[in-house]
């Protein structure tokens, strides 16, 4: 279970920064189902890709050492799972995506809730404490 939690993160987390870097250098064509928007969103979207492309880094450097890095995980896992609570706020405000960022939503409420559970079994470590070394 360990090496498919390790492999796991690295394929997701090349995948987000491959993700990022398709929205930074190509810009808002990689947007399906949108508009061709000003240059305020597009610059605001680019930044927000730097991000993600940070993230995504943290990911495969984190897949080094589950147990030393489990907090940082989880964490990341909490951020992603937010990610999808927030884009239901788009359906709240202006209702539902192109079909694909529904099962984006899906994806980034389900992994966390799957990921960071494994995790837990692997290490043997409830999530709380994980989370708790991140402030030492």
């Amino acid at each position: 279970m360990r090496a498919v939690l390790r492999w796991f993160l690295i394929i997701f987390g090349v995948a987000c920064a491959l993700i990022a870097l398709a929205h930074i250098f190509i810009g808002p064509r990689t947007i399906i189902g949108a508009n061709t928007p000003n240059a305020t969103l597009d610059g605001d979207m680019r930044m927000v890709m730097v991000l993600f492309l940070a993230y995504g880094l943290l990911c495969v450097w984190a897949a080094r050492d589950l147990d030393r890095y489990a907090g940082l995980i989880h964490l990341l896992m909490l951020v992603f799972f937010v990610g999808g609570l927030v884009r239901l706020l788009t359906v709240a405000y202006v209702g539902w995506p192109h079909w694909f960022y529904i099962a984006m939503i899906v994806v980034e409420i389900v992994v966390p809730l799957i990921y960071s559970p494994l995790l837990r079994q692997v290490t043997g470590r409830p999530i709380g404490a994980d989370l708790a070394e991140l402030t030492h």
